[in-house]
């Protein structure tokens, strides 16, 4: 998996792009479909992928504590099956698309944000997502979220990304930045 960041104005775009060995078709099901979406999604998804529809992001357990309730809803932007969906998901906004390769389709994903500090966690949460959709699409065990693996992750994206990004925080509940 390829990630990277550039800076457009005042925003921060996280590009993260992935080859998988399967069609468009398949691997837009998996980016849509609520019951494989709930795989390897962070949260629950819950609404219509149809543009202008409102989107409700779902944590269990009690995982939204301090999450406002702009921080838990988005609108769907661009459909346009099987090659390209855009949403919004609080201030966030993301855009996937597909597009045909000769072993499958390559996957590119554009998080767009105004704080540059969360880049390197925002990319290690995002990685360990796609390399869930990628077992997910063979079949293969989706792997339960890790710390230890995140922050391997996360501190490889602190060491690429800090030169241009600057200082990054760190784990969300953990208090360290």
């Amino acid at each position: 998996m390829e990630c990277n960041y550039t800076r457009i104005g005042e925003q921060i775009e996280l590009i993260l792009v992935k080859d998988l060995g399967h069609p468009p078709e398949k691997v837009w099901r998996v980016l849509t479909e609520r019951e494989l979406l709930q795989q390897w999604f962070p949260c629950d998804v819950i609404g219509q992928w149809q543009v202008g529809a409102s989107l409700q992001f779902a944590f269990p357990d009690g995982q939204h504590e301090g999450l406002t309730e702009e921080e838990l809803r988005g609108q769907v932007l661009v459909v346009d099956p099987p090659h390209r969906l855009e949403f919004t998901w609080g201030k966030y906004r993301y855009c996937c698309e597909l597009s045909p390769t000769d072993a499958g389709c390559r996957l590119r994903f554009v998080e767009s944000r105004a704080d540059p500090s969360e880049g390197a966690r925002s990319a290690a949460g995002w990685e360990m997502c796609f390399e869930n959709v990628d077992a997910l699409l063979q079949g293969a065990q989706v792997a339960s979220f890790a710390w230890e693996v995140w922050k391997t992750k996360f501190e490889t994206y602190v060491k690429r990304f800090e030169p241009g990004l600057g200082k990054q925080l760190g784990a969300p509940d953990s208090g360290s930045s």
